[in-house]
Order: structure tokens, then C-alpha cells, then sequence
């Protein structure tokens, strides 16, 4: 008797330690989407926001009204989607060209043919093209009418097919991991259900000797918020392996203390969908069993 009890032990424990497995599993790859698509995110956004507009500015125009042009520029209540505003002088643009050709013009030409410029980088807050050039539109329209501004100078073309570009890349990895998410649930819920399958005349016979719903579904669903804590935790330890496994190789493991707190909010996303999924799919498969008749189960 012993042996047959410590067998059937074994065999539950068992039976545990699988379904814990396939969640954690799943709740591992669900984490290398979610670490794949904030990459990505950053890296689209990083593109756009360091795409320069020049706005290009009279000659003669005093520096102090220029300065009043960058400080009207940089106010959140005007411009919120302006990132950042540098004044470039024309003495400081002649040294810079002057460096690049290795010659000093100004002396051979005997002035500073350059303008003083303002360059504005915009923000990126969405993956969405249409409102990018919304806000290109407005940005050039409004700084357009200043009249110590001669021009708004940028690569409309380019930035255009990079916007767009980036935008189908957006919605492309959106579409793939919404995907996979759904086939995570999927694959989770079946999890549960085999797992809950092999209990089903446990369930039955509560309920037929007068057990409360409640009271045949809490234990389950007790098993299932430990089922989604043990697995999210195999998950996140092995995201976090793979992640310094990949820093390191790339010589970039300063960088981990930089995506700390996405990486924890991540984290927290793994253990959440992991609990919400796994009691979820237990409550539903438990109440389907309640409502099946004892010949239904066999």
C-alpha cells in the first residue's frame, strides 16, 4: 500500500512539476517578445528623434532675439513635441565647416557667408506616421511665419520613407507578438485544462455529495496562483540568464542598469499574465466539469 501511495505521489508531483514547466515556458518566450518589441520601440524611436531640422535664421538678426526664438521653442506649452533646441552661431558654424575642409574660408573670402541656425530635434512618443508628420507639418508651419526665420531646412523625402518605414515595422512586430500572445494563452490554457482533466471525478464527486461551488473551486484555483508564481519565476530567471548572456557578448553589460526599470515592469507582466491566465483558464475548465453530466465525463 505504501508503495502504490508513494508511486501515486511521485506521479502527482509529477504531474506538477510538467505543468509548471510548459507555463514557464511559454511565460519565457511571452518575455523575450515583450524585451524584443521595447527594444525595437526604443530603437525607432532613437531614429526619428535624432533627425535634425535646421531652421535657418537672418544674418543680421540680434542674438538676443534670437535666443528668444529658442526659448519660445523650447516651451512645453507651445511646442510639446519639440525634444531639444541648440543654437548654433555663425562664427561657430564657420569653425565647424573650416574644420571639415581643412581650410579657413572666412579669410579667403574674407567673410562669413553662413547663417546662425537652430537645430530642433522632435519628439517620438508613437509609432504612428501620420501624426510624426502632423507635427512636422505644424513645427515647420508655425516657425515658418517667425520673421527672423529664412528657412526650415530638412530632408522631407528621406524623413518621410523613414517614418513610414519605421511605422510598417511598428505595426508589423505589434501584429507578431499579438500573435504569439494569443498562442501563449492558447498553449497555457491547455496546460490547465489536461492538469485539471485528470481531477475531473474529484470534481464530480464533490459536487454530487453536496460540495459548494466555491467551496470545489478555491483549492484549484489556490494550486493555479502558484502554478502562475512558480512559472513566472523559472521564466524570469531564465530571461534574466539570457539577457546577461547577451549583454555580456555584445560588451555592453553597463547597459543592463540603464533597462532596469523596464526590465522590472516586464517582470511584473510575466508574473501578472502568469497568475491571470492560469486561474482564468482553471475557473473556466472546473465550471465546465461542474455542468457535465456524470456520463459526460468518462
Amino acid at each position: 500500500m505504501s508503495k502504490i501511495n508513494k508511486g501515486q505521489s511521485v506521479k502527482l508531483w509529477g504531474s506538477y512539476v510538467s505543468t509548471i514547466l510548459s507555463i514557464a515556458l511559454v511565460l519565457l518566450v511571452l518575455g523575450l517578445l515583450l524585451v524584443l518589441g521595447y527594444h525595437s520601440y526604443c530603437y525607432t524611436k532613437n531614429i526619428k528623434e535624432n533627425i535634425i531640422y535646421n531652421v535657418v535664421l537672418s544674418p543680421d538678426v540680434a542674438e538676443k532675439e534670437i535666443l528668444e526664438l529658442k526659448q519660445e521653442l523650447e516651451q512645453k506649452d507651445n511646442y510639446p513635441y519639440i525634444k531639444a533646441v541648440n543654437y548654433i552661431s555663425k562664427d561657430e558654424a564657420a569653425k565647424s565647416f573650416a574644420a571639415e575642409l581643412g581650410d579657413n574660408f572666412v579669410d579667403f573670402l574674407g567673410y562669413n557667408p553662413l547663417f546662425p541656425t537652430l537645430e530642433v530635434k522632435l519628439k517620438s512618443n508613437n509609432i504612428s506616421s501620420t501624426q510624426t508628420q502632423e507635427n512636422i507639418n505644424l513645427f515647420v508651419t508655425n516657425v515658418r511665419n517667425n520673421d527672423i526665420v529664412t528657412e526650415v531646412v530638412y530632408q522631407e523625402v528621406t524623413i518621410n520613407e523613414v517614418n513610414d518605414m519605421l511605422s510598417d515595422i511598428g505595426w508589423i512586430l505589434i501584429i507578431f507578438i499579438s500573435l504569439l500572445l494569443f498562442i501563449s494563452v492558447v498553449l497555457i490554457n491547455n496546460t490547465i485544462k489536461i492538469a485539471i482533466y485528470s481531477k475531473r471525478y474529484t470534481i464530480k464527486t464533490m459536487q454530487l455529495v453536496g460540495a459548494k461551488r466555491w467551496f470545489i473551486i478555491s483549492p484549484f484555483l489556490k494550486r493555479s496562483v502558484l502554478y502562475g508564481l512558480f512559472g513566472a519565476f523559472i521564466a524570469i530567471i531564465a530571461l534574466i540568464i539570457l539577457m546577461f548572456a547577451a549583454y555580456k557578448h555584445l560588451n555592453a553589460s553597463e547597459l543592463l542598469m540603464y533597462y532596469k526599470q523596464p526590465y522590472m515592469v516586464i517582470g511584473c507582466i510575466i508574473v501578472a499574465f502568469g497568475i491571470a491566465i492560469s486561474s482564468v483558464s482553471t475557473y473556466i475548465s472546473i465550471i465546465y466539469y461542474l455542468n457535465r453530466k456524470d456520463e459526460q465525463l468518462y
